[in-house]
């Protein structure tokens, strides 16, 4: 299977592309902060909740096909 028709890989990768995203929210929230600005706290946080369930939603995903890529590689030797 290709890296393109992987499941997996696919969800990973829109994955990771909200991470960057909200990644860069939250430096763009930092910047303007540092230059005396004073943006909303509150969506701050909610970046952060955002990060952290992105996170746990890609370490579920990798774990989904952990599993079965262990039994294929235990059963090879």
């Amino acid at each position: 299977m290709s890296y393109d028709n992987n499941p997996t890989s696919r969800a990973l990768r829109r994955l990771e592309t909200h991470l960057d995203d909200s990644d860069l929210r939250m430096r763009e929230f930092m910047a303007a902060e540092a230059a005396g600005e004073q943006p909303d706290s509150d969506s701050f946080l909610h970046m952060l909740e955002q990060r952290s369930v992105t996170r746990r939603a890609m370490e579920a995903q990798s774990k989904l096909y952990e599993k079965p890529l262990k039994t294929v590689l235990a059963e090879s030797k």
